[in-house]
């Protein structure tokens, strides 16, 4: 179910791993507590992927739901893509990594995703910034409060995302098993750059 793959991005290396084995969660997160792997900066890209399912209220209604289907953390040189639903327990490394309170975790609808996590998976994070707002404010343009990835990388390291991945991507389903590399690819581009936005803007 979980493999490891290499992407290129930006002329950087990044080694992502797709996993729910609590052993492969154990190594990553201890590598990125190396300092010679965060280089002084302990910005930590987060992010969450959903998927979707149809509820039925009742016999003649049904809503469309969403649960947690992926977390995934970058430090700039791999990223790790837990697969939620197939955890056994959620480990005991994830949940003392995301309290550490010398690490920053950061984000776009982080905090929305944290509210989900929590509710879902007992899952809760230290140091959690939502990086539209911290840009609006240290780059005193209140516009990019309500942006996106693509336009926050665009603004603040000058880094078109769209050479990388369509603006819009279809629908994927996150909490399949057999996770592709399509995917994957996806997740580290956008985690990616969470950490390259946060990491310059906290710089």
């Amino acid at each position: 179910m979980g493999f490891v793959e290499t992407f290129q991005l930006n002329g950087v290396h990044i080694e992502t791993t797709v996993t729910s084995t609590q052993q492969d969660i154990d190594d990553i997160l201890w590598s990125f507590l190396r300092p010679e792997n965060h280089n002084g900066s302990k910005v930590i890209g987060f992010d969450v992927e959903l998927s979707m399912y149809e509820n039925k209220v009742s016999e003649n209604e049904t809503r469309d739901g969403s649960e947690c289907a992926t977390l995934h953390l970058c430090n700039g040189q791999s990223c790790l893509i837990i697969q939620l639903p197939y955890l056994d327990s959620i480990p005991t490394s994830l949940l003392n990594f995301l309290r550490l309170p010398d690490f920053t975790f950061v984000g776009v609808g982080i905090n929305h995703n944290l509210v989900k996590l929590e509710k879902e998976y007992g899952i809760t994070c230290r140091n959690a910034v939502e990086l539209g707002p911290l840009a609006a404010t240290l780059m005193k343009m209140p516009r990019l409060s309500f942006c996106g990835v693509d336009e926050l990388a665009f603004v603040v390291n000058d880094f078109n995302l769209r050479n990388y991945r369509p603006l819009t991507t279809l629908y994927k389903d996150w909490g399949q098993s057999n996770f592709g590399k399509k995917l994957a690819k996806l997740a580290t581009i956008n985690v990616y750059s969470y950490y390259m936005i946060g990491n310059t803007l906290l710089d």
